[in-house]
């Protein structure tokens, strides 16, 4: 909530409902929660409650917390239609050929080769590895650590210069 790089373990919170992992600071700002609301979906499984919850209980979790400057900003370029277009027909690929071959639908691909859709990362990974492409550029990210800690840090009006019409006397 308030920004700040949590090197601790997060602490889970329900703040109107929604269940939010934040820093010791902000956790005064809703209800601590011991476990995270379990989804309602129907269970028609044959198993106990006990075997269930033995099973589940052993896990480990799985999810490392890592910063925002240990996070890999990848975004699509702006030509990436382009390009797609490009790779497929130097192939001399219809877009059922490519549609058959990659499990992509045919509407997919039309869409994502005339920029009307973005494809999702799952799509961009199979474009890429299959035609040999890059449509993906690294972007720099914002990373706290580069802002100073408490009431010293940089604000909008520390960069912003503000020039004063001289009066036309």
């Amino acid at each position: 909530m308030c920004g700040i790089e949590i090197f601790s373990r997060p602490i889970t919170i329900e703040i109107e409902g929604a269940v939010l992992l934040v820093c010791p600071s902000c956790a005064k700002h809703g209800k601590q929660v011991t476990k995270p609301k379990p989804k309602k979906k129907g269970f028609s499984g044959t198993k106990t409650t006990s075997s269930l919850q033995s099973r589940t209980s052993t896990r480990q979790p799985s999810r490392q917390y890592r910063s925002l400057s240990e996070v890999d900003s990848k975004e699509l370029t702006s030509d990436y239609d382009e390009r797609i277009r490009l790779a497929r027909q130097k192939k001399r690929m219809t877009q059922k050929d490519v549609s058959i071959q990659t499990k992509i639908s045919v509407q997919e691909l039309q869409s994502i080769e005339t920029g009307k859709m973005r494809p999702p990362d799952v799509i961009v990974a199979k474009l890429e590895k299959f035609f040999n492409i890059k449509i993906t550029e690294n972007v720099a990210s914002y990373s706290p650590k580069d802002q100073k800690k408490g009431s010293a840090s940089q604000t909008l009006g520390d960069i912003v210069v503000l020039k004063k019409k001289k009066d036309e006397e």
